[in-house]
């Protein structure tokens, strides 16, 4: 029997992810220092990070000097990156009960500048997205969040929720159908007075997008079973929508065309040992919060990691019908392998290989319609210098076979669909709440179109390569 109704997905879901009774089990993880530290274990597993960025030790108003620099709001001398929580603990009636609860927030202010050597006339640095403006100053991420984490590896039930919003050029790449677009792809909340543009809509240069909103229940049952229900972050791939947890200021062309941002559903982690956990969800499509044809996709997914914490390697697949361009809906499989290692306490090496296929996704040179391909290989390595300053490289081939992914038109109009990047940078943090991250990035690509008068997909459409130099500072509060 082929499920195809979304709410017949979610019962498939809820069947597989409650636990038999009898089986439950106490958590080998529970002897973490903190809840903090079970849930980066936890996640560490299936969401590799590049690089290891030490978390800072909470600030108590009472500690010395924090009340001044929460009272006077004087961030740079505050060593502490909860400002905001703080702020709030002294300042708001209602927010330490809130605290009593486990409910907090926080956030951060991405911005950055790209410069562009070869000034394109439109000043996009497009196919590059996210810094995708040249020669221009950029507030990427105004980024909040309130949450309530649940007590990973406990042994009692608990609950817990999340809700992110993000107000800057960033917006336009994390919204979803439905919620922050029409069902048409027009702007619902946001400004359609811009210069970007997207499916023949207009959108502002910035906006506001809840990439996040789900609660989350904890099970103890194996070593903790987490379901989540409702608009979250994509468990594919290797880059991160959220500035803090990459390494580069850009985007790879994997993360940015070949795979979703969001989904919206439910999914599920099962944590099977401390070394191996498992996958399983359901969704109504990338970047969906809503789906006019009531189509679902399968989550799913294997992470490992090795005992002493060095090797990681995680495999998801998403798979089901979406609405497309050539046909109204068809199926779209994506496999994702990410392996991760240390080679010593400063040397981490990454790679991700993606592949992916959209029946119905374009229209050969015989005039047919048949399925697209893409598919991509990225390498990374890091280096620590000290505790505050890395170098990083990140080689990347991405195939965009039919043409379907980047630029988006009929293969019968285009060739080539090579794209090369290599991006070399640093983080450096001169104080624990502030991140710079400078870059020097190269692309290239043998796509053109004389048809369409398209000698390459850099500047504007006349050049085949692009030299960027650029950075951002991240402020976490």
């Amino acid at each position: 029997m082929r499920i195809k109704n979304i709410t017949q997905w979610i019962v498939v879901a809820l069947a597989i992810s409650l636990p038999a009774p009898g089986f439950g089990q106490q958590s080998q993880i529970e002897t973490a220092d903190s809840v903090a530290e079970i849930q980066r274990e936890a996640e560490g597993l299936y969401q590799p990070v590049a690089l290891s960025m030490p978390e800072t030790p909470g600030c108590e108003v009472t500690d010395p000097g924090t009340t001044h620099c929460v009272n006077e709001m004087c961030l740079p001398e505050c060593q502490c990156c909860n400002f905001l929580d703080q702020f709030l603990m002294s300042h708001s009636p209602v927010y330490p009960s809130m605290k009593s609860n486990r409910v907090q927030v926080g956030g951060w202010l991405d911005q950055g500048f790209t410069g562009n050597f070869q000034k394109p006339s439109n000043n996009f640095n497009l196919p590059v997205t996210f810094n995708d403006r040249s020669n221009e100053y950029q507030m990427n991420q105004l980024y909040l969040f309130m949450e309530r984490q649940v007590n990973y590896g406990g042994d009692e039930l608990d609950w817990g929720f999340r809700a992110d919003l993000l107000y800057g050029t960033d917006y336009f790449y994390t919204t979803a159908l439905g919620l922050e677009t029409e069902s048409d792809g027009s702007p619902h909340w946001n400004s359609a007075n811009g210069p970007r543009t997207s499916g023949g809509s207009t959108y502002a240069m910035y906006g506001l997008a809840m990439p996040q909103l789900y609660a989350e229940l904890y099970v103890p049952w194996l070593d903790g079973v987490s379901i989540k229900a409702g608009h979250f972050y994509t468990p594919i791939g290797y880059e991160k929508v959220t500035a803090p947890d990459n390494f580069f200021y850009s985007h790879s062309y994997s993360m940015q065309y070949g795979e979703p941002f969001t989904h919206t559903g439910i999914l599920t982690t099962f944590q099977v040992t401390e070394q191996l956990q498992l996958l399983a969800g359901v969704a109504r499509g990338w970047d969906a919060w809503e789906d006019p044809n009531d189509d679902a996709e399968l989550l799913a997914g294997i992470g490992w990691n090795s005992s002493d914490k060095d090797t990681s390697i995680n495999l998801t697949l998403t798979s089901g019908d979406q609405d497309n361009g050539v046909s109204n809906t068809a199926n779209r499989t994506l496999v994702s392998f990410v392996l991760s290692h240390n080679f010593s306490d400063c040397l981490t090496y990454v790679f991700q290989s993606d592949f992916g296929i959209q029946d119905n996704g374009t229209i050969n040179n015989q005039f047919q319609v048949v399925p697209a391909k893409w598919y991509s290989f990225n390498q990374y390595l890091y280096y620590d210098v000290t505790e505050t300053f890395a170098w990083g490289a990140r080689f990347e081939y991405f195939r965009d076979q039919n043409f379907s992914r980047v630029l988006q038109i009929p293969e019968f109009v285009a060739a080539g669909g090579n794209y090369y990047e290599l991006t070399v940078g640093a983080n450096w943090r001169p104080h624990p709440c502030v991140t710079v991250r400078p870059e020097l990035r190269f692309d290239w690509s043998d796509t053109r179109s004389n048809l369409l008068n398209i000698q390459g997909p850099y500047r504007n459409f006349q050049s085949d390569y692009q030299v960027l130099l650029g950075g951002d500072v991240i402020i976490r509060f």
